[in-house]
């Protein structure tokens, strides 16, 4: 009887034995499963296309129709109101675009559309001609013109130069207020086309952007990470660098110098970009963040990156008057903006790419 008692407690001494090894062993080794680098591209572009680039063009679609109807009704019965409603409905459709415009890739890129939606500084010289002119303005002759005399800037232009009590004035009885009416409302048509050129072509590639999951330029990922750099690089160059740079009259360099909101446009930029980088949208998913934790094993380069976001949004969103204010009164401040945008650009140009083995093809002369 003693003996089979003492099997029993032996028995059960090896059991718990095993049983706090086998507890100790799980503690100890935490096993992490890692996304695979093919599987994780095939995560971060269809995340990118579905959640972010697709819904983009059906709402900036929306917004330049609505932009559209708003000047239509401008024009039908020009008040205080409707330019009010006007200049209400080009700033909705236009800040909607700073988010996609950092989106410039591959055939997109190759078809110059961003271009014909926003670029600047415009031509005034060349669109106060056209407005002075004896060729009929409608859609077709803005799409004959270049890209510095329609979009975004042209619309701004007409909207925003001069007192709203002038604007009215110009447009309804001054010596060229037809045609300067007709360009305003052509150049509202031109901008819903090109929106719409811009959804056509993103569904024509969606299957190829989605599906060229390899390394190397043409990959989609690689395409990606560049537009990410690239918009970073327009922000730091053409958006504030230029303004720096240029003593005489700094402020006329300004993306959105009419409306001031050249600073608004840049915040927008900069919170898109955030949201491209950690893939999450409107929901969580999976994005350049996901793959460097994920796929990479790079937690420690992750935090870096989100935290010069972090510190340029607080940066832009905490500057209280605009850059025209600041181009002319406080330029170091645009300094200290732009070396904020710097610090992420070098964490995603140089370290993130080297840990993605992305090629970096934007180079300081795009220009784009």
């Amino acid at each position: 009887m003693k003996y089979q008692k003492a099997i029993v407690y032996v028995s059960l001494f090896c059991a718990i034995l095993a049983l706090n090894i086998s507890c100790g062993s799980d503690d100890n080794q935490v096993v992490v499963e890692m996304t695979s680098i093919e599987e994780g591209r095939r995560l971060q572009v269809a995340n990118l296309y579905d959640n972010q680039i697709e819904p983009l063009q059906i709402e900036h679609i929306q917004l330049t129709q609505k932009l559209l109807e708003a000047s239509n009704a401008f024009i039908e019965l020009p008040t205080e109101k409707s330019l009010t409603d006007l200049k209400n409905s080009w700033s909705e459709a236009f800040m909607f675009w700073e988010q996609a415009e950092g989106y410039n890739i591959g055939v997109v890129r190759n078809s110059f559309v961003h271009s014909q939606i926003h670029e600047w500084p415009i031509d005034l010289d060349a669109i106060e001609k056209s407005i002075d002119g004896e060729t009929p303005i409608d859609e077709d002759y803005i799409a004959t013109l270049g890209v510095l005399s329609k979009g975004y800037g042209a619309i701004e232009y007409l909207l925003y130069y001069t007192s709203e009590a002038k604007v009215l004035e110009e447009m309804s009885i001054g010596e060229n207020a037809q045609n300067r009416m007709d360009y305003l409302v052509s150049l509202a048509e031109n901008l819903n086309t090109n929106a719409k050129s811009l959804q056509e072509l993103w569904i024509a590639t969606e299957s190829s952007f989605k599906t060229r999951l390899e390394s190397g330029v043409n990959g989609s990922q690689n395409l990606m990470v560049n537009a990410v750099i690239a918009e970073l690089e327009t922000i730091k160059l053409k958006k504030l660098e230029q303004i720096i740079n240029n003593s005489e009259n700094p402020e006329l360099r300004l993306e959105a110098f009419y409306s001031e909101t050249s600073r608004e446009a840049i915040l927008v930029n900069l919170e898109t970009l955030k949201k491209t980088y950690t893939g999450n949208f409107e929901t969580e998913g999976f994005g350049m963040e996901d793959y460097l934790v994920d796929v990479l094993d790079r937690a420690d380069l992750n935090d870096n990156i989100l935290a010069t976001f972090n510190e340029a949004i607080a940066l832009f969103s905490e500057t209280e008057v605009s850059l025209k204010i600041l181009a002319v009164d406080n330029p170091e401040k645009i300094v200290e903006l732009r070396d904020a945008v710097t610090e992420i650009i070098a964490l995603l140009k140089n370290d993130y790419s080297s840990a993605a083995n992305i090629v970096v093809t934007f180079n300081d002369n795009d220009g784009d």
